[in-house]
């Protein structure tokens, strides 16, 4: 147990080291509204705190002081290598460092975010499984993490689903629902049995808990729908474009294919009857993405008066198909560019066409 815990906040230690690199040489890449969230929930996680908690003002200003101040200390260094039994691990090595992490009871997560940011975590491994030949970690308590966040997160064929920022994602969600009238939103939660006037009580977070659990099986088939929708040079054309603008409309691009493939949520929804999944993967898809697919927020708004299953369908494959072509037109403007500038030309003339 005292080897395991030594293990333990040794490698908090240098976790938290890459990640400050990462957040040190990356911060500015958010909005101020973005960073302070982010920051928001990274607090949450260093100091063990529910997604409701509420957040000692002083405290949490404080401690972005000596956050920020910390950046500045390293915004020049270079990440370091993960030192686990003696042996020295390249902190991306993500299958060698969970193969020898998982006998611990521990999970590693290391790959790249949005604007390519660099992005690492240390959690509680929950379970592990294979499907589709990805390899499969459920991480729950997380100990050490950097500013990005996402419940999903892969690499190459290493899927990690992540319940706390998902539980931290759903309550926002719920919050939104408090505050205001959305009629997707009150379906969507409806199905799991919440309403917007329900009180935070122990029965209440117990079944947020169990909603977390519920919800991470459509993360997992996004992420699946992903590994099996990826295409030559895509990767290689999210790293060359450096505008923030052109990024998120690639990536916005990317996520919709992975969600309308015959491998991601909808269709699993779909084929499952799963009417709390599909509405509330619909209900959590921001409003920049969903001028991407109007073909299914018509088709949810359909459903929601008589649950019909093929409108779902129809709409899915419509929406799969238009974004295909679109994915294609893409990159035939990456492979024949002559430069970054003119690639970032291309996409930005696309983009302005469906807007």
């Amino acid at each position: 147990m005292n080897e395991l815990k030594g293990l333990k906040d040794s490698l908090i230690d240098e976790v938290r080291f890459n990640c400050d690199v990462s957040d040190a040489r990356y911060w500015g890449y958010f909005s101020i509204c973005g960073l302070l969230m982010s920051l928001r929930v990274l607090y949450l996680t260093v100091n063990d705190l529910e997604p409701w908690a509420q957040i000692d003002r002083e405290a949490i200003s404080k401690w972005i002081t000596q956050k920020e101040a910390r950046w500045e200390e390293l915004e020049d260094e270079n990440f370091r290598d993960l030192n686990i039994h003696g042996k020295s691990y390249d902190p991306f090595d993500v299958i060698a460092i969970n193969r020898v992490l998982n006998d611990e009871g521990l999970v590693y997560g290391a790959g790249y975010g949005l604007f390519n940011k660099p992005s690492f975590f240390l959690a509680d491994l929950h379970s592990y499984s294979k499907t589709h030949s990805c390899s499969v970690y459920l991480a729950k308590k997380e100990y050490i993490r950097d500013l990005f966040t996402s419940p999903g997160m892969l690499q190459g064929k290493q899927i990690f689903l992540r319940l706390e920022p998902l539980k931290v994602l759903l309550w926002d969600r719920f919050l939104e629902l408090k505050a205001k009238s959305s009629h997707s939103l009150e379906y969507a939660f409806l199905q799991y049995g919440f309403s917007a006037d329900q009180a935070v009580d122990e029965e209440f977070k117990r079944r947020f808990e169990e909603l977390t659990r519920r919800y991470s099986d459509i993360v997992l088939y996004h992420e699946l729908g992903e590994v099996m929708e990826e295409v030559p040079d895509w990767s290689e054309m999210l790293f060359e474009v450096d505008t923030k603008d052109a990024e998120f409309f690639l990536r916005a691009i990317e996520d919709l294919i992975s969600d309308a493939s015959d491998y991601g949520p909808l269709k699993w929804t779909v084929e499952n009857r799963d009417k709390g999944g599909l509405s509330l993967r619909i209900a959590l898809i921001d409003r920049y993405k969903a001028k991407l697919h109007l073909e299914i927020k018509g088709a949810f708004e359909e459903f929601m008066r008589n649950e019909d299953w093929a409108v779902i369908e129809e709409a899915r494959k419509t929406v799969y198909a238009r974004l295909t072509l679109l994915r294609d037109e893409l990159l035939e403007a990456y492979r024949s560019k002559r430069d970054k500038d003119e690639l970032i030309r291309k996409v930005i003339e696309i983009q302005s066409r469906l807007q």
